[in-house]
């Protein structure tokens, strides 16, 4: 799974952050939350349709794992 969201990353095909994904909701195949992502979030996300899975991984072991200098519980993957 994280190997799939580095590829996407690197393709530029992901929107970072809850905020990001909601706009482009129509462009986003499906969003990978992380394990400890807030219910709230999740919660406007199946409000809005929008089909998620939830990753093994905290915030800050996805970060860790990707490379990022900051901490995201949610990645949109475009279509």
């Amino acid at each position: 799974m994280v190997h799939e969201l580095k590829q996407h990353i690197l393709a530029r095909k992901v929107f970072f952050g809850i905020k990001q994904s909601l706009k482009n909701s129509k462009n986003l195949n499906k969003a990978l939350l992380s394990s400890d992502c807030r219910e709230e979030i999740m919660d406007l996300l199946e409000k809005n349709k929008i089909d998620i899975e939830i990753m093994d991984f905290s915030k800050q072991e996805l970060a860790d794992k990707l490379e990022l200098d900051f901490k995201c519980e949610v990645f949109g993957l475009r279509k």
